[in-house]
């Protein structure tokens, strides 16, 4: 068990020092405490089938207090991959992130089971790729978690759900709300958009004024194109609560997406002014300023950001072509060829990212035009990472 600890000390640290506590926050929660099946994966986790109970469990952090509850009834294999998680603690965390790290990771243990508790936004690169693979079926979901069983197995479906809202029939309204608007979230991720906005619906006929289900509604409408419904929906949450910081950050991405960079700049200065060093809030903010061509704050933010990263041993190298973009930008090109040089050396830079860096330093040796070769930032590199997080 000294491992273990010793697992939870160094991953607990990681997360919460780059403000992951927020990524897996649920930020629909009201002030008084949930039952624990709004709080805990202890509906997902019941019904996980016990022939699985032999085999290596890939679990998000968040979901660790809970795993440990069932430590011993998961058998031996179980054990075994908690002990590896001592040895693997930022590849499990960049598993998440990138289908070739947990390819890596999977190959090696070939897991039985996964149970992704937190925000599916947090790990959407992992989701897209379970969601479309024949080697993996989603077979539980509930408002904190996904369960994906190695196929084959029963898959759970939106026929599932009648059954799954049943278990908060004797809740109180409150609770069936919020359970509503959870499980529309992950719906969301699942591209189940007709039944989360559905779900969103019954709540708002029952609670016109709820903040949590208009901001859900922005991102469902955000993920769909529809971002000027998206930044109406974001703004009927923020007249219940202005300064409600999912609100926010929902109504500056609709502005963005909009093209309304300076009204998007006016938010985002303000929720970075407010948390600094909050990675969603430095990724929207970074990617807002460079639209607005306030490149010295871009500068700023980015500069922050990295010091974060490297700070707990992260990769740095594709913020480091950002950066690079925005001293370009800013005419200080020397700068920027320093830092993209740099960058060539992180191994998680991704092609285009090395193409754009290579064509930028080949510009450099010829006198060309610096600017004039597109961006670094693809469109949808930070919006992910930025969206609103319940």
């Amino acid at each position: 068990m000294s491992s273990l600890r010793s697992f939870i000390f160094v991953t607990v640290v990681i997360l919460v020092t780059l403000g992951g506590g927020f990524w897996l926050m649920d930020l629909t929660r009201p002030p008084e405490p949930l039952s624990p099946e709004l709080a805990t994966p202890k509906l997902s986790m019941a019904q996980i089938a016990p022939s699985q109970h032999t085999k290596p469990l890939f679990f998000t952090m968040a979901a660790l207090p809970y795993v440990k509850e069932h430590w011993e009834e998961w058998g031996k294999a179980f054990r075994s991959h908690a002990l590896l998680a001592e040895e693997i603690a930022v590849p499990c965390e960049a598993a998440l992130q990138s289908v070739e790290s947990w390819n890596v990771i999977d190959r090696k243990w070939r897991f039985g089971t996964l149970l992704l508790m937190g925000d599916p936004a947090y790990f959407r690169p992992l989701l897209e790729y379970l969601r479309m693979s024949p080697e993996w079926t989603l077979t539980q979901l509930d408002p904190t978690s996904l369960v994906f069983e190695r196929a084959p197995a029963r898959a759970w479906t939106t026929a599932n759900l009648a059954q799954l809202l049943a278990v908060f029939q004797t809740h109180s309204a409150t609770e069936q709300r919020t359970a509503r608007i959870s499980i529309a979230h992950r719906l969301m991720y699942l591209k189940e958009v007709p039944t989360a906005k559905k779900l969103l619906e019954e709540v708002l006929k029952t609670d016109s004024t709820s903040k949590q289900a208009w901001t859900e509604m922005a991102q469902l409408q955000g993920m769909q194109g529809e971002w000027q419904e998206s930044l109406v929906a974001a703004e009927r949450a923020l007249a219940t609560e202005n300064r409600y910081r999912p609100a926010q950050l929902a109504q500056a991405q609709a502005f963005y997406s909009l093209g309304s960079f300076n009204k998007a700049l006016d938010v985002t200065r303000g929720l970075y002014q407010a948390a600094p060093a909050d990675l969603p809030t430095l990724l929207l903010h970074a990617k807002v300023t460079h639209a607005a061509h306030a490149f010295m704050e871009e500068i700023d933010v980015l500069q922050r950001m990295i010091a974060l990263l490297e700070a707990n041993s992260r990769p740095v190298g594709p913020w480091q072509v950002y950066l690079g973009q925005a001293y370009a930008s800013a005419g200080n090109s020397s700068v920027a060829g320093d830092l993209f040089k740099t960058a060539l050396k992180d191994e998680t830079l991704s092609d285009a990212q090395r193409a754009y860096v290579q064509k930028f330093l080949d510009r450099m040796d010829t006198k060309s035009d610096l600017l004039n070769i597109g961006p670094a930032f693809p469109e949808s590199s930070l919006l992910d990472a930025a969206e609103y997080r319940p």
